[in-house]
């Protein structure tokens, strides 16, 4: 079991991956009623037409139905070769809640009209099944250096903070996402500036896309704060929440970017595609950074019993 383990953990990985990058695409080209009213036939066909709206629905549908399959397999695999572990059956069951959620969204969505406010969740659930899944596979690839990299406790303060932060960043995914929903995207028509300004008028799809830019530069403060404090405490004991702090604010500089690329491109689908990929890995090593602040050199990995 062992050998398979690591390469199912890495395609789980990437194929929620694939998933997210499917809804993005559904929500830019606005197919998500491509299949009309209809769940899980798409206009009343197994088949769909050959429409691209249809098209594009249809396959988000396969997609998310494949990865489904997939990661309920490498979840009850891990659960039973590390049998036990409660990190491991935390996270298996994280990420198969949350996906099984944001499929049951997914489909009320298009049974049921929503509003913006409800479709974005959307998006934000689907980045929790895809985080968890992350750090599931985090913990399969390095479980055999985490000793290694865990030479010291984080401390509590620092844990309280990451922790502050990743709950603060996934407020701000969750209002990019209403950005889109609200067709707010292009209310600041240029970039770094808004309409001209420093500071527009703050009201109506104005003042929700500004907000999300605030809170963007916000975040990318924090992470720097983040770096700087791992840069000085971590980079001997700590290698994990070094690395990840470094990788953490790499990322974050790129999505404040892509962002301005999305209204500089006037929303054009690979700058919007970026923007949707470049967050949801940075939004999975914050995450990744809360998990290991709560583990000490103490604790032992359990192996497989003989």
């Amino acid at each position: 079991m062992e050998k398979w383990l690591k390469p199912l953990a890495v395609l789980a990985t990437l194929v929620m991956f694939i998933v997210m990058v499917a809804g993005s695409l559904v929500t830019k080209t606005d197919s998500g009623l491509g299949c009309g009213n209809d769940w899980p036939l798409c206009n009343g066909k197994w088949v769909p037409e050959y429409t691209l709206a249809s098209i594009i629905e249809y396959t988000h549908r396969l997609i998310t139905g494949i990865a489904g399959i997939i990661v309920l397999l490498f979840s009850v695999m891990c659960w039973r070769f590390y049998r036990g572990n409660q990190e491991v059956r935390n996270l298996a069951l994280f990420g198969i809640f949350f996906i099984v959620l944001e499929s049951i969204l997914g489909a009320s969505a298009v049974i049921w009209p929503q509003s913006s406010a409800v479709l974005a969740l959307h998006f934000g659930f689907s980045l929790l099944a895809f985080t968890g899944v992350f750090l599931l596979t985090g913990f399969v690839l390095q479980r055999d250096r985490m000793e290694g990299m865990v030479q010291a406790e984080a401390p509590k303060g620092f844990r309280n903070w990451i922790w502050g932060v990743t709950i603060y960043a996934y407020g701000v995914v969750y209002l990019g996402a209403y950005v889109r929903h609200t067709g707010s995207s292009m209310a600041c028509s240029d970039w770094p500036l808004c309409q001209g300004k420093l500071i527009p008028e703050l009201s109506g799809q104005t003042g929700i896309h500004f907000a999300h830019r605030l809170g963007a530069m916000l975040l990318l403060i924090l992470m720097l704060i983040n770096l700087i404090y791992a840069v000085k405490h971590f980079k001997e004991t700590r290698r994990d929440l070094y690395g990840a702090s470094v990788i953490a604010f790499v990322l974050v500089v790129l999505q404040v970017f892509s962002g301005g690329f999305v209204v500089l491109f006037q929303l054009h689908l690979y700058a919007t595609l970026l923007h949707s990929m470049i967050i949801t890995i940075l939004f999975g090593v914050i995450c990744y950074m809360c998990l290991q602040s709560l583990k000490s050199p103490r604790l032992k990995i359990p192996r497989k019993k003989q």
